[in-house]
């Protein structure tokens, strides 16, 4: 579609193409940040769930060691009655993680119903003898421990002590342990207990905290988050009561505090709820055994403890203690916290920058998609402005060529047939077509030169003589210049004035000059020629005519390949639209540019060339030498 001559058809796809990239713009703004959000509930459900079987499986350990480290105790008070302590040993050899315990204490306390009373008997389990060993007390870290257990009140018929103690103290850590009485079948086949007043032991395992530290927190550490994915997150597990940091995964102290957690959770804990997975089938009966409803002491089955993979003997018959129904329990206390935030400060952080990342990539992605849609069209509309200036050229040549061609013609048949048979007629016929034939290879040099430069020719330059060039350009411009009659006034340098450049390409621009201040010249026929020392690195070479100008708005394009002004083409002035062009060229090549000053009183063409004040004798008159034998090639074919 056009109007005025000007095409729409790529400006509405331009609007269109930039309409769509605007609207993707927009959908990949929303999506990203949809993709954000998503991204940033995944990382924290992943991270929580991690978190959560990161403490669980801690709890599930010390669970495991308590499960497996009850005992039950005979009939008799004293110490030395308890029965088999093998499962303690078994603990040691087969354990996933035997390490976990440090020591081992039984404590027998007996009840006489006053609080803080209580006579208290402790011995310590001697791994290497296998045996329960009598001590004075406990160690000094965990003596707050058995002042707890002397007030515990005295158990009766319907609750133990299970009831009143929790099953972790902070002090050591360690691991509070009831070993309540064992309920015995009387003759009928029914369970009893005992209600005379005795003795409860207790079992106080006392935890090795070193080992969770250095060895059993990085290890789980590593198992539920990967070696890499460990390294991603900075964890802080911290004392709650006292807030004391209890293990950091950073080794910048400083860092070990974490203000806002990703993720947090509360553990080290017994968790009773667990004790199903360390229950074994009785294999006498096929069913686990249970108390009977309504029994004292206990509305839990009585389940049986699982052998270490690999341990002999029986299953050992333990006691889960629970109140009675309705009895409340002691609530959850974990002793420690546990907080996980990303080593970039917060998932919120990682997700902002890598959203910030996508923003960049995309937003790059769009830009380059956006440029490369105007350089196609602005390439498009530079291909059909050049399509345009070569068929103009196209058609000026075969114009140019069909007037000379056709004059050459006419006057060669007036010749042939006869018709011309005075002598000076024949002369003016003779001119004629030298004069039409000049035009024809000055046209057919500017086209192969034009060809040259489009094909990456370059120049090969040289000291040479600026007053020569200018000689020889003039000389080669006789003919045209007696035809027009034309004069130039050529005003050379006061010294010799030397430039490094090709000496015919220089030439062919000067003459190209001279021939354009011909055509536009204007009535009084001048053409001036200057030569001057522009500074110490630059010769500057003037042409100049006394014609109307060049226009104003025509300025900015006469260099351009094929173009012609408006006052060139409306005067039907012969020409290609090349001269310029390769003027141009040919300066840039030399390293030079060329400047054009024109009013309504004429025109300047400046060359402005780089000098050669380094130049050599020899090579001047090496230069001196190629210019005449350049010469008197052109006088032989003259």
């Amino acid at each position: 579609m056009r109007t005025g001559g000007r095409p729409w058809g790529p400006l509405a796809l331009a609007g269109v193409l930039a309409a769509l990239l605007l609207s993707l713009a927009a959908l990949q703004w929303r999506w990203l940040g949809q993709i954000s959000a998503d991204e940033r509930d995944r990382m924290q459900t992943s991270l929580r769930t991690q978190v959560t079987q990161f403490t669980q499986e801690f709890d599930r350990e010390l669970t495991r060691a308590y499960f497996w480290l009850q005992a039950d105790r005979g009939p008799a008070p004293a110490v030395a009655a308890l029965d088999s302590v093998g499962h303690f040993q078994r603990w040691f050899t087969t354990a996933p993680h035997p390490q976990l315990v440090r020591e081992i204490f039984v404590v027998s306390v007996a009840h006489d119903g006053q609080p803080g009373t209580q006579d208290a008997d402790v011995s310590r389990y001697d791994r290497d003898r296998e045996t329960l060993v009598p001590v004075a007390t406990l160690p000094a870290d965990l003596t707050p421990i058995l002042a707890r257990l002397r007030d515990v009140p005295g158990p009766g018929a319907d609750r133990g002590p299970g009831s009143f103690t929790p099953a972790v103290a902070a002090e050591g850590p360690a691991l509070i342990i009831p070993r309540p009485p064992v309920p015995v079948i009387n003759a009928g086949g029914a369970i009893e207990f005992s209600r005379e007043r005795r003795p409860w032991d207790y079992t106080i395992v006392q935890l090795d905290t070193t080992y969770i530290r250095q060895t059993f927190l990085p290890d789980l550490l590593t198992k539920h988050f990967g070696e890499a994915r460990a390294s991603e997150y900075r964890v802080s597990i911290v004392d709650r009561a006292s807030q004391a940091s209890m293990f950091c995964s950073d080794a910048n102290v400083a860092r070990c505090a974490i203000a806002e957690p990703d993720a947090s959770e509360e553990f080290f804990e017994v968790r009773m709820r667990e004790f199903n997975r360390f229950v074994v089938v009785d294999d006498r009966r096929g069913q686990p055994a249970r108390a009977p409803q309504g029994s004292a002491g206990s509305t839990a089955p009585l389940a049986t403890a699982p052998l270490p993979p690999g341990a002999p003997g029986p299953n050992v018959t333990v006691n889960v203690v629970r109140g009675e129904q309705g009895e409340r329990r002691p609530e959850r206390q974990p002793l420690w916290r546990a907080d996980f935030a990303h080593q970039a400060g917060s998932l919120e952080a990682v997700v902002a920058s890598a959203r910030r990342r996508n923003l960049f990539v995309s937003s790059s992605v769009l830009l380059l998609l956006g440029a490369s849609i105007g350089m196609l069209l602005v390439s498009s509309a530079r291909a059909r402005t050049l399509a345009a200036q070569q068929m103009e050229f196209v058609a000026g040549v075969s114009h140019e060529l069909r007037t000379p061609l056709a004059v050459i013609r006419s006057a060669a048949e007036n010749l042939a047939d006869g018709v011309v048979g005075d002598a000076d007629q024949v002369k003016r016929y003779g001119q004629l077509i030298a004069g039409e034939g000049r035009r024809l290879t000055e046209m057919v040099e500017q086209v192969m030169e034009f060809a040259g430069f489009e094909a990456g020719r370059a120049l090969d330059v040289s000291p040479v003589a600026a007053v020569d060039v200018v000689q020889m350009a003039i000389e080669a411009s006789g003919p045209l210049l007696a035809e027009t009659g034309t004069s130039v006034d050529f005003e050379p340098p006061d010294g010799a004035v030397l430039v490094r450049a090709n000496h015919g390409a220089l030439a062919r621009s000067v003459q190209n000059l001279i021939s354009n201040a011909v055509k536009y010249g204007g009535a009084d026929r001048w053409v001036g020629v200057r030569v001057r020392q522009a500074d110490a690195r630059t010769v500057a070479i003037a042409v100049s005519d006394h014609g109307r100008g060049i226009p104003e708005q025509d300025l900015p394009r006469i260099f351009e390949p094929f173009y012609r002004g408006q006052p060139a083409v409306d005067g039907h002035i012969h020409g290609s639209g090349l001269g310029l062009s390769l003027v141009d060229r040919i300066v840039r090549q030399h390293g030079g540019r060329v400047q054009v000053q024109s009013s309504t009183r004429g025109t300047t063409f400046t060359l402005l060339i780089p000098a050669a004040p380094e130049a050599t004798a020899t090579e001047v008159v090496e230069s001196v030498a190629a210019m005449d034998a350049q010469l008197g090639r052109r006088g032989h074919a003259s």
